[in-house]
């Protein structure tokens, strides 16, 4: 698990290192630029690629200083040119330092001021440190010139802590904005290289080492991300001595006549996840229901959508289970929702209750509930939700996803990329799972996997638990397409990867 930080952040974690902890502005930008240094050497080298000469582009700031001096530990290794814009005058002490010594070095330096006529199509490796964390994605003059020669080039890109032109807190980026394979980043990664166009120009990211302990980001930060062997700790493996019964009993409540699959793959994912015990509740049970699943039916009902009338019969049932997900499949029936409504209120506040999809409708954006309810909305259900538009939400995803988790007093899973887990207090971010993801069914079959992790009783908080499920659904999804066309993934596919994920 590693932190995020907002730019704000960062510039936070920056100023502690040097006032509290003592550790020298100079000291931290060497650190950068040698690290940085030895990870593009590296870099290189694994990956056999050819290259003879590089162009560093700097800025007058800071990242401009991490540029200078990474090209003091480049020159001698590669044909380094160094192209930088700005004032020597607005430089800080630590810039001027590593500038000066570029040009006492005599590494080739060019001052780029109001036009940019240069012919870089012949340099191998281009390397970025124009702007760093404090740029956006509104870049003009020889900054934007720049970008529009850079981008017609073939050459290995790296971006030093973010791509100029990207909007390190948003993620949103110009047009022209520096397209790296890797991206090498400061104290932590930034939220701006995960999300909206982020993703799109970030490459490989990569954190270089400042020589500031970990503590320094990790007390600031209030969103972090998974990675994939933390499952190692989070999910331990079962007991010798133990039953069906230390695993948990989860009930799904899912399904209609014309979407019984999406029961069947809920309840299915969840007997796969590890749950000792899995009931459905469904009008109508598809044949490719596991026989391991316990089906329950209201005798007396025979409509095709669950409706008003199993009311009583669900009430005498929901609260013996250990976690409860509502529904897959149900469709948008107006007394399924009215019936939903009903039963959120009858569930034991003890219990993990997952609402998805259609019952989403259920939902009231005036009422509290409690951290324990998770709601798993994809961008256009959180709209409906909220009463916000799709583009605020694309604009600013995480921050809405908390103010909503603490109006509504509840845990959200925000689906998209990436995924946002948050219960207002604590934030995770899942960076795994690729497009294969973006398919009918994959979302039953999360509910199914959450219905599962949060039935166990596991001993972190229901929005950790739920960033576990996102992970494990996510990693079933990367792996089915390391060896087959995302093209041809189904929903069906990630429970079939799931022995490989789970421990």
């Amino acid at each position: 698990m590693f932190p995020i930080l907002t730019p704000e952040q960062t510039k936070i974690a920056d100023k502690n290192a040097i006032e509290s902890y003592g550790i020298p502005a100079i000291v931290l930008m060497e650190n950068a630029a040698r690290s940085s240094a030895k990870l593009i050497q590296k870099i290189i080298n694994e990956n056999e690629y050819d290259i003879e000469n590089i162009a560093i582009f700097c800025g007058s700031g800071n990242n401009g200083g991490d540029g200078f001096a990474i090209a003091r530990h480049l020159f001698e290794i590669f044909d380094t040119t160094v192209f930088w814009t700005g004032d020597k005058s607005k430089m800080s002490k630590e810039t001027l330092t590593n500038y000066e010594i570029v040009v006492n070095l005599g590494i080739e330096i060019i001052h780029l001021d109001s036009d940019f006529d240069y012919n870089i199509g012949d340099f191998d490796c281009i390397i970025d440190a124009m702007i760093g964390i404090g740029g956006t994605e509104n870049i003009r003059g020889i900054t934007l010139s720049i970008l529009e020669a850079i981008q017609d080039t073939d050459a290995l890109k790296f971006a030093i802590d973010v791509p100029t032109g990207l909007n390190a807190l948003t993620g949103k980026a110009n047009e022209f904005c520096f397209e790296a394979d890797y991206t090498l980043t400061m104290f932590a990664e930034k939220t701006g290289l995960r999300i909206n166009d982020g993703i799109n120009f970030t490459g490989e990211i990569i954190k270089a080492y400042l020589g500031a302990p970990e503590f320094i980001t990790n007390d600031l930060a209030n969103i972090f991300a998974l990675e994939a062997e933390d499952l190692e700790y989070l999910l331990p493996e079962r007991k010798k001595n133990s039953s069906k019964f230390d695993y948990g009993k989860s009930l799904i409540i899912a399904g209609s006549s014309k979407f019984s699959g999406a029961a069947a793959l809920a309840a299915n994912a969840c007997a796969k996840s590890g749950a000792g015990l899995t009931y459905l509740y469904s009008p109508t049970i598809h044949s490719s229901v596991f026989p391991e699943v316990i089906n329950i039916r209201n005798n007396e009902s025979n409509s095709i959508y669950l409706n008003l009338s199993d009311f009583d019969f669900l009430t005498n049932e929901i609260n013996q289970y250990n976690s409860i997900a509502i529904g897959p499949g149900l469709g948008d029936n107006a007394e399924t929702i009215e019936l939903i409504k009903k039963l959120i209120n009858e569930v034991n506040e003890d219990i993990p209750l997952i609402i998805d999809a259609d019952a989403l409708r259920a939902i009231d954006k005036n009422n509290k509930y409690r951290k324990n309810l998770i709601l798993t909305p994809h961008i256009g259900e959180f709209s409906r939700l909220t009463g916000l538009t799709r583009e605020e939400i694309t604009e600013n995803p995480s921050d809405l996803a908390i103010e909503w988790a603490e109006k509504l007093n509840c845990t959200i899973v925000l689906k998209g990329v990436p995924t946002i887990i948050t219960d207002g207090e604590s934030t995770y971010w899942n960076i795994f799972g690729n497009p294969a993801l973006a398919k009918g069914g994959t979302g039953d079959v999360l509910t199914g996997i959450l219905a599962a992790l949060t039935a166990k009783n596991m001993d972190f908080n229901i929005s950790l638990t739920s960033a576990v499920a996102v992970l494990v659904h996510s990693l079933a999804a990367d792996n089915f397409s390391l060896e087959n066309s995302k093209e041809t993934m189904l929903a069906s596919d990630i429970i079939n990867k799931l022995p490989i994920i789970l421990p």
